[in-house]
C-alpha cells in the first residue's frame, strides 16, 4: 500500500530541523516507498546586509545532507531522498515546489515557542495542492493511536479511509473516529439532516460501509460539545492519541474553498500532530491551476534551487 508517493518535509533551518526529520522518517515508513524532498527556503538578504555574509546556499545544503543522511542511513525504508535549499520567502517557495513537483503530502513542524498560531502550516494547509501533516515540536515518531473527526461529509471519509491506513501501517488494531454533534437549534450542515439524534450508531455504519478500512477496527465516539476543535483536542488528549486526521472542507461554502473552520482551529490548537487531507474530488484551487499551466506547459521553471540527491541505503 503506497500512502504518499512523493513527501515533502519543510525545514526551517533551525536546531528543530533534527527531530522533524527523525519524524519524516516514520512517516515514510508508514507511506511506503516513494520520494522524500527535504526542501528548506533561505531568504534573499540585499548586498550590503550583515546577514548577506551567513552560510552560502552550498554551506547550509550540505548541512541539511549530512542531517538527512544522519536519520536514515539505517533506515528500514529508504525512499529516493534528496535535499533542496531555495531562495526566498518560506510560504511561496513551499507551494511552488509542491504545485512544481506534484508533491501528495507536506509536513512541517512547529516549534514551542512560536506563536501558537501555526500561520505556515494553516497557510499551507489552505493553499497547497496536497495534504499537510503538521507535527509540534516534543511529538513522538509514533502512530500507535489515530483519531478522526467525522462530520458525514465525504471529505470527513476520506480522511477515515487514510486515518485507516496510516494506523494499519503503524501497527495499529484500532483507530477511532469522533462525530461531535450540536444542539439541533444550532446545527446548519447539510450531512447532519442525514444523522437523526439517538441513531448516530445506525447512521455511522452506513458511513463506513462502502470505505477500505484496510483491516483496522474503527471505533466510533460521539460527543456534544459547542466547539469541534476544543472537543477533538481534549479527545484526543484523553485517548493518547498521536495523530488526528481531518478533511480540509469546511462545512459552509466560504469555508469549503479553503481550509474549513474546524481543521483550522484544530491546527491552531492541537498539542499532538494534525494531518489535512486533501478531499480528493475537491476542485482544483487557483493556486494548483496557475501551477498547473506553468510548470506543465511550459516546461517548468525553478528558483535557483540547489538539489543532490541521497543515494538510498
Amino acid at each position: 500500500m503506497e500512502m504518499f508517493h512523493n513527501i515533502m518535509v519543510g525545514l526551517a533551518g533551525s536546531e528543530a530541523d533534527a527531530e522533524l526529520i527523525g519524524y519524516a522518517a516514520m512517516v515514510a515508513r508508514v507511506a511506503g516507498p516513494g520520494e522524500l524532498q527535504f526542501v528548506h527556503a533561505l531568504p534573499t538578504q540585499p548586498p550590503h546586509s550583515e546577514l548577506a555574509a551567513g552560510p552560502s546556499h552550498r554551506e547550509v545544503l550540505e548541512g541539511m545532507r549530512q542531517a538527512v543522511a544522519s536519520h536514515f542511513g539505517a533506515a528500514t525504508v529508504s525512499p529516493a531522498i534528496s535535499c533542496h535549499v531555495l531562495p526566498g520567502e518560506r510560504i511561496d517557495r513551499l507551494l511552488e515546489f509542491a504545485a512544481e513537483h506534484e508533491t501528495d503530502l507536506v509536513l512541517v513542524g512547529h516549534r514551542r515557542e512560536r506563536s501558537g498560531r501555526r500561520s505556515l502550516a494553516r497557510r499551507l494547509a489552505m493553499k497547497a495542492p496536497c495534504s499537510v501533516w503538521m507535527a509540534p515540536e516534543g511529538s513522538p515518531a509514533t502512530l500507535g493511536r489515530v483519531l478522526a473527526p467525522i462530520d458525514f461529509s465525504d471529505s470527513s471519509a476520506d480522511a477515515l479511509g487514510v486515518a485507516a491506513a496510516l494506523a494499519a501501517r503503524g501497527g495499529a488494531r484500532e483507530c477511532f473516529a469522533l462525530h461531535v454533534y450540536f444542539n439541533d437549534a444550532v446545527t446548519t450542515y447539510d450531512e447532519y439532516a442525514e444523522v437523526l439524534r439517538g441513531k448516530e450508531e445506525q447512521a455511522f455504519a452506513r458511513f463506513v460501509a462502502p470505505l477500505d478500512l484496510h483491516g483496522v477496527e474503527v471505533r466510533p465516539l460521539f460527543h456534544e460539545a459547542p466547539n469541534v476543535a476544543h472537543a477533538v483536542e481534549r479527545v484526543a488528549g484523553e485517548l493518547g492519541a498521536d495523530l488526528v486526521v481531518m478533511g480540509t472542507r469546511g462545512r459552509s461554502r466560504s469555508a469549503a474553498v479553503l481550509l474549513g473552520s474546524e481543521t483550522e482551529q484544530t491546527i491552531m490548537a492541537s498539542r499532538i500532530p494534525v494531518l489535512a487531507v486533501k478531499h480528493y474530488g475537491a476542485r482544483l484551487n487557483l493556486l494548483q491551476a496557475l501551477f498547473d499551466k506553468k510548470f506543465r506547459h511550459r516546461g517548468g521553471f525553478r528558483h535557483g534551487s540547489l538539489a543532490d540527491p541521497l543515494a538510498p541505503h
